[in-house]
C-alpha cells in the first residue's frame, strides 16, 4: 500500500471534496437556519452553558413550534441520505482506484444512495456478528472466568479485526463485481481477510495515522476558527459543518485510497466493470 498516494489523493481532487462539502453543508444550513428562526435558543444555551436565570428556565418550558419540528426532521433526513450517499460513492472511488484512476469519479447520486444503503446494510450484518461474539464472550466470563476468559479476550480482538477487514474484502468486492450481494457474503470476506491479515493489519496502522494527521490539524483549525460562534451562531455553526467535513472527507477519501490497494494486493480486480450490466464476468482471484 502507498501511504503518499493515498493523502496524496484528495488533495489533487480538492475541487471534487469541496463540491461535496459544500452541496452537505448548504443542506445541513438550511434546516439549522430553520431550528435557529423558529425558536429563542439564546437562553436555553445560557443554561446549558451554566449561565441560567430565571427567565432562562421559564422559557425552557416553552413549546416548539412545528417550524422547529420540521428543521429537526430534515436535519435527520439529510443526516441519512447524505451517510447512503457517501458511502455508496465510496464504491466508485475504490472502483477507480483499482483502475489506477487518479481523478475522483463523477457523482451519481441516486446510484451512489442506493449503493450505500446496501453497504449500511452490509455494516449491520457486521455488528450482529461482533455483539454475538460479545455476547458468547460474556457468558464465558461469566460462568468460567479465570485465564479462559483472558484467552477468548484475545481472540475476540483478532476477530474484530478479521470482521474489520472482512467488511472492507466486501466493499470492496462490491466495487469490482458490481454486485451489492458481495458485501453480504460475509464467511467468504473473513476468509480472505484472515488468509491476508498481514496485508489488514498495514491496513489499519495506515488508517490510524491518518485518523492521527488529519484529526490533529483539525484541531488546530477548530481552536482558530472556534471562537466565531459567539459571534454568530449561524455563520458559527456553518463554518463547524465545513471544517467538519473537510478534514473527515479527505480522511475518508485517503483511507478508500487503502482500502482499494489493500483489494487489489490481495487479488481483487475491477477490470471488466460495466456498470451498464446487472451481471458481468470478473476477474477475481484470491491469494
Amino acid at each position: 500500500m502507498n501511504f503518499s498516494r493515498a493523502f496524496k489523493y484528495p488533495f489533487q481532487n480538492f475541487a471534487k471534496v469541496m463540491s461535496i462539502v459544500l452541496a452537505l453543508t448548504i443542506a445541513f444550513a438550511v434546516f439549522i437556519a430553520i431550528i435557529l428562526n423558529s425558536y429563542d435558543w439564546p437562553p436555553l444555551f445560557e443554561s446549558l452553558y451554566g449561565l441560567e436565570t430565571p427567565a432562562a428556565v421559564d422559557h425552557m418550558s416553552e413549546p416548539f413550534s412545528g417550524s422547529t419540528v420540521l428543521g429537526v426532521f430534515g436535519l435527520l433526513v439529510v443526516a441519512l441520505v447524505s451517510g447512503f450517499w457517501i458511502s455508496g460513492y465510496s464504491v466508485e472511488v475504490i472502483r477507480s482506484v483499482m483502475r489506477d484512476d487518479e481523478w475522483m469519479p463523477p457523482i451519481d447520486f441516486g446510484r451512489n444512495v442506493k449503493d450505500g444503503a446496501y453497504l449500511f446494510l452490509s455494516s449491520v450484518a457486521y455488528w450482529m456478528l461482533f455483539i454475538a461474539l460479545i455476547f458468547i464472550v460474556a457468558i464465558v466470563h461469566g460462568v468460567i472466568g479465570g485465564i479462559v476468559t483472558l484467552a477468548l479476550a484475545i481472540i475476540t480482538v483478532g476477530m474484530t479485526c478479521v470482521m474489520g477487514w472482512a467488511y472492507f474484502v466486501g466493499m470492496a468486492r462490491f466495487a469490482a463485481e458490481g454486485d451489492h450481494r458481495a458485501a453480504l457474503q460475509i464467511w467468504r470476506n473473513m476468509r480472505v481477510a484472515r488468509n491476508n491479515w498481514g496485508k489488514g493489519l498495514t491496513l489499519l496502522l495506515y488508517m490510524i495515522a491518518f485518523s492521527i494527521i488529519y484529526g490533529a490539524v483539525r484541531s488546530i483549525v477548530d481552536g482558530i476558527f472556534g471562537g466565531l460562534m459567539s459571534l454568530n451562531l449561524l455563520a458559527g455553526i456553518t463554518l463547524s459543518i465545513i471544517i467538519y467535513y473537510i478534514f473527515n472527507l479527505m480522511q475518508h477519501f485517503s483511507t478508500q485510497v487503502l482500502i482499494a490497494q489493500y483489494a487489489t494486493e490481495i487479488g481483487i480486480r475491477s477490470d471488466h466493470y460495466d456498470p451498464e450490466k446487472d451481471k458481468v464476468k470478473l476477474d477475481f482471484t484470491q491469494e
